[in-house]
């Protein structure tokens, strides 16, 4: 029997890691059809795309603000398809503020709802687990603590590794302290969303001046997200000492000594590689007073913090987010070679608290477990309709 998938995918890396995903399902199922929100990625795994993720790749209060017509327009857009066609199941991906909406629709419709890599529930806006239980049939987590919280929520839950691990690479060889301090290697990711690039620009700017002052040998990168342009870029962070590169980030952060990295993806992405960094992030100040009064983990924001539970990358947000900070860390990273190779060292353990790899090769396996289940459950319901009928 052919199956009608629904999926969301609502950011580069969840594009990609859904598009491995599919891959895998089609193993099991190869007259899967699939219709959905996602990338480029997605598409040319074969889904069938209603609505690009960039219309919806937002983050802040004035970004939503700022691209609300578009996102609402994207959601009913949405809401009408799955109106007119129900699918069989939908598979979730992040993007909690559109994905949850959604899944409330779906879940009227009667459709079974898998959702994939989960809402950061446990460090804010915890009062949305009621709908999580409410809508979400299947919760599969790519961090270890994730899994206590939701049993302890009475969530079916399933830990599946991080997808992170089969598409990063540790890094294979570093360059000696000599040559560090000679000729610095910096990586600098401002961030995958528009707004992201618009707040860190700036600062970015300013810090390439002082690393120049002081490093006139360094080579500095810039890789530019495949969410986001070139030219818009470097309308918002342009300097001629830096060179902006449209390729593969992981490549850049495995070539760079040290790198300075927004907040997000890109901070586990540095970490598993292996490149010592320092953590930024900058939003609007109704943003930046949101996050602060709704946050249940206030020590930290970063991935590899949580992780370790201990600061083990220093973190800049909102009003330490500036030129000199980073500078300051940097160039300590630099010149103490005890110091950078100490926050290595855990940043290499990141790796070894995320399980094994094949998380979307397990996260298929559960899904097509899910599905068996169900349908297994419906058909009982239908004979025993059937028998008291």
């Amino acid at each position: 029997m052919v199956k009608n998938i629904f999926m969301v995918a609502g950011e580069a890396s969840a594009d990609m890691h859904a598009a491995t995903l599919l891959k895998a399902l089609r193993k099991q199922y190869p007259e899967l059809k699939v219709s959905g929100v996602g990338g480029m990625e997605l598409q040319q795994a074969g889904m069938n795309l209603l609505l690009s993720s960039e219309k919806l790749n937002v983050v802040g209060i004035s970004d939503w603000w700022d691209r609300l017509g578009e996102v609402l327009g994207g959601y009913r857009k949405v809401i009408r398809y799955l109106e007119a066609n129900p699918p069989d199941y939908a598979v979730l991906l992040d993007l909690p503020d559109f994905n949850l909406r959604v899944a409330k629709k779906l879940k009227s419709l009667g459709v079974p709802v898998i959702y994939y890599i989960s809402p950061q529930v446990w460090a804010w806006r915890k009062y949305r687990i009621r709908q999580i239980k409410r809508d979400i049939d299947l919760m599969l987590v790519v961090f270890p603590f994730e899994k206590d919280f939701y049993n302890q929520q009475g969530i079916q839950v399933v830990f599946v590794g991080h997808p992170l691990l089969e598409a990063v690479q540790l890094k294979s060889q570093y360059r000696t302290q000599t040559e560090v301090v000679a000729a610095p290697r910096i990586a600098l990711l401002p961030g995958s969303r528009r707004s992201e690039v618009r707040f860190h620009g700036p600062i970015l700017v300013d810090l390439v001046k002082l690393i120049r002052q002081k490093y006139p040998k360094a080579e500095i990168k810039v890789p530019i997200a495949q969410t986001l342009s070139k030219e818009f870029v470097q309308e918002h962070f342009y300097s001629e000492d830096v060179s902006f590169e449209e390729s593969n980030s992981h490549e850049i952060l495995n070539w760079s000594d040290i790198a300075v990295v927004a907040s997000g993806t890109a901070t586990l992405e540095t970490a598993l590689i292996g490149t010592p960094f320092s953590l930024f992030y900058k939003v609007s100040k109704l943003s930046a007073w949101f996050y602060r009064n709704l946050m249940s983990y206030r020590d930290f924001i970063g991935m590899p913090n949580l992780l370790h539970k201990r600061e083990i990358v220093k973190e800049f947000f909102q009003d330490k987010a500036k030129a000199e900070n980073l500078f300051q860390e940097t160039d300590k990273l630099i010149q103490d070679e005890v110091y950078r190779n100490a926050q290595t060292a855990s940043l290499i353990e990141c790796r070894k608290k995320l399980g094994d790899v094949g998380a979307n090769q397990r996260a298929a396996e559960n899904i097509h477990q899910f599905f068996v289940s169900h349908e297994k459950r419906m058909g009982k319901l239908q004979a025993n309709a059937v028998s008291k009928g």
